[in-house]
């Protein structure tokens, strides 16, 4: 990979940063890659089971009901950033500057905030069910059990942040992946027994509530117990802390959401659910690219003023990574899109092809935004982050009122790309004027070189049999990466260095 000399500009600070407290070690950067390969299999594993029930309860539930079924999840996915006004981030944020000791206690203020904060949006989340679909009927029952598996889904990041913090992500990645695989294993069993949609949710609520209390149990017992009541002016100080990451996530979920809600309530559910299959095949991708932005962000936030240079090359290191995972990805689906949702879906989602060619620029688009949105959090620059977020939601909103009307899912798909290259120019020119080194041109040059060679590959490909390519076009891709100099023995060296076996907390 590209090698360049940190030039480390002085970064506007909100609150001091500090070397971690004694008694707690100091996150290496080998725990990074480490750690982006744990989440990146959890996310493989986890997605993988997610796709397959996508496509099943697709074909289970035709085009009418999954739009509804898409329609409750990203209605309460509005309500998501109010269960925690930011704080699991900023728990991810500060224990990693903590002593032991000082942790049960930060861990039990976001535990009891959070409490309150989800029995609040439970009630906001039926009341609007109610106003949108009236109170009673199956769709407002639906909503509500949505919202409720959604609910119990965030304290899921309230045990991620923290496992993160503490550099024990196997726990993470193991509990959640045991939840996910009870989940795909409930949803093959409803559509077997034909046990229909509310059913559905209802069994999905309770392993949500087994595994979220079993994970609570397991923090108290292996890590840590959580103090779950802290002086007031405790309280306030974590909820002033998450505020800003709060807002950013609010916003973030508008442009997520929003235009899904407008297709449902302008177009139809139909073509929500045509939009949707293309949007739930790219979304969970970029699961992909939080493994690793989310393993770099307790690494910055602990190493950024004590070890600015190995935080940049750490960073550098992972924008090349992420740089070479989704471009391939997208050159590919985008060639391939009308084959994919043939294969994958009914003929009445023939109309999704359009809308999965546009949506896959996302992922190479975001893949960096979130790095650099992350890093710039951790670093204390997440009032930055915000101003974007908020810019990029009043855009993303007034967009889609305009071209969602005209040009339906496929304007969409359009306004959601947009947003995300507008937000990553903002990104991308704060971090080169704060973390310089952070920001490998001539490596991301070199990677868009490499994926250029699987062109002639892509459009071949009426002639050469689908599996075969692909096999090829990969190999090719990998070889052009060590022929550019993008990739080298010594990174896939390092790869298998890296889970090495670790100590006890």
């Amino acid at each position: 990979m590209e090698h360049t000399k940190s030039n480390q500009h002085p970064a506007e600070q909100t609150t001091p940063l500090s070397s971690p407290e004694p008694g707690r070690p100091r996150i290496e950067s080998s725990s990074v890659l480490r750690n982006s390969i744990l989440l990146f299999g959890f996310h493989v594993l986890t997605k993988s089971l997610a796709f397959v029930s996508f496509i099943l309860l697709a074909k289970y539930l035709g085009t009418q009901m999954f739009g509804v079924y898409n329609y409750g999840f990203a209605l309460t996915a509005l309500f998501i950033p109010l269960c925690d006004l930011g704080m699991d981030t900023y728990l991810m944020r500060e224990v990693p500057r903590l002593s032991k000791e000082e942790i049960p206690r930060q861990l039990g203020a976001v535990l009891s905030w959070k409490g309150l904060l989800t029995f609040v949006v439970f009630l906001a989340i039926s009341l609007t069910g109610g106003i949108l679909d009236v109170f009673g009927t199956e769709r407002f029952f639906i909503v509500v059990l949505a919202g409720l598996i959604t609910l119990l889904r965030t304290y899921w990041t309230t045990f991620a942040s923290f496992f993160r913090a503490i550099d024990r992500v196997g726990y993470e990645t193991g509990m959640l992946s045991l939840a996910r695989i009870a989940e795909f294993i409930v949803i093959l069993a409803s559509i077997s027994l034909d046990a229909g949609l509310l059913s559905l949710l209802s069994v999905l609520t309770v392993v949500n509530i087994v595994f979220v209390s079993g994970t609570h149990i397991l923090v108290r017992t292996r890590f840590t117990r959580p103090i779950m009541v802290g002086d007031f002016a405790h309280m306030i100080s974590i909820f002033r802390g998450g505020l800003p990451f709060a807002l950013a996530t609010i916003f973030s979920a508008i442009y997520f959401n929003f235009d899904t809600v407008l297709i449902s309530k302008y177009v139809g559910d139909e073509a929500a659910g045509i939009y949707r299959a293309a949007y739930n095949l790219v979304f969970p991708l970029t699961m992909f690219g939080l493994a690793i932005s989310g393993a770099v962000f307790p690494f910055a936030s602990q190493n950024y003023r004590t070890q600015p240079g190995e935080v940049e090359e750490v960073i550098r290191r992972s924008v090349i990574q992420l740089a070479m995972i989704s471009l391939p990805i997208a050159v590919a689906t985008t060639m391939f899109s009308g084959e994919i949702v043939q294969l994958l879906f009914a003929p009445e989602y023939a109309e999704s092809a359009t809308c999965l060619a546009i949506l896959v620029w996302f992922l190479p688009i975001v893949f960096l935004a979130n790095l650099y949105g992350n890093t710039l959090g951790a670093i204390d620059q997440q009032s930055f982050v915000l101003k974007v977020t908020i810019l990029s939601a009043v855009f993303n909103v007034g967009a889609n009122f305009v071209l969602v009307p005209m040009y339906a899912q496929t304007g969409a798909s359009i306004v959601i790309v947009l947003t995300a290259l507008l937000g990553f120019v903002f990104l991308f020119f704060k971090m080169r004027g704060t973390l310089r080194a952070a920001v490998p041109i001539r490596a991301l040059i070199r990677i868009s070189l490499a994926g250029l060679f699987i062109l002639p590959l892509l459009l071949l490909r009426s002639e050469i049999h689908v599996v075969l390519l692909l096999i090829t076009s990969v190999a090719l891709y990998f070889g052009a990466l060590l022929l550019l100099r993008a990739l080298s023995l010594g990174d896939l060296k390092n790869i298998l260095l890296s889970l090495k076996p670790r100590s006890r907390f």
